[in-house]
């Protein structure tokens, strides 16, 4: 038997010096960490949109919205973000209890050792799932909130954040219903228009069948809708 390669991660690095992002790119790269590189708050909107992260590395010092801000905003807008790590010059106890007020869950001083900043990056993704509340298991599959992340017999499939959500919902109350106005909350925080949760859902169907062969999402009439086998 031989030992698999640990799975890449995939971080997104808000910094404005390019000589440090240049070379925490370089270091990272070649051990397994993919960096997605935004040198502002506003290029990191543009990078969020175009992948899901394992984690979050900001700087504090940014031009236009710092990072603590921009940290304190993100987490206010998505139910499940991936832990962030904060980089800044100012390690003093009221600047670290600033970042973890905004969210972060640790704090890398500059400057610091490369080989540190990949062990704290390493140790964070680990315990993912945990954080998220674990793996949620129905009719087969297991579902990873946090990183929006679902698997049965081998095959996985990568979920965008609002199907996450969806499915979350879905997965919990199996093999009961979760009923349309259920499923409105977990996608917008409200009940929302029935064609628009119909859209949704078709598009979830259609994402499970060309992943798994199947889909197991089904109308209940009078209920709401179910994950599993077929009423």
């Amino acid at each position: 038997m031989t030992d698999r390669a640990p799975p890449k991660l995939h971080v997104l690095l808000v910094e404005d010096d390019l000589d440090v992002a240049g070379g925490i790119v370089d270091y990272l790269a070649p051990r397994g960490i993919e960096v997605e590189h935004a040198a502002s708050a506003r290029e990191a909107g543009a990078r969020l949109l175009e992948g899901r992260f394992d984690l979050w590395l900001f700087d504090v010092q940014l031009p236009g919205e710092d990072g603590l801000s921009l940290c304190r905003r993100l987490k206010q807008d998505a139910a499940d973000t991936p832990p962030v790590l904060f980089l800044t010059a100012r390690g003093q106890l009221e600047d670290r209890l600033a970042g973890f007020a905004a969210g972060a869950v640790d704090y890398v001083v500059k400057p610091f050792e490369p080989a540190e900043l990949a062990a704290r990056i390493r140790a964070l993704c680990r315990h993912l799932p945990a954080r998220g509340g674990g793996w949620i298991e129905a009719a087969g599959y297991r579902l990873d909130p946090q990183r929006g992340l679902l698997e049965r017999d081998g095959t996985s499939l990568q979920l965008s954040a609002s199907a996450s959500r969806l499915l979350r919902c879905l997965m919990q109350a199996s093999p009961g219903c979760a009923s349309r106005a259920e499923l409105g909350e977990a996608l917008w925080g409200e009940a929302g228009e029935d064609d628009d949760l119909r859209t949704h859902l078709y598009a979830l169907r259609r994402q499970l069948r060309e992943a798994f062969d199947e889909a197991p999402v089904h109308s209940v009439r009078g209920l709401g809708v179910r994950f599993g086998d077929a009423p």
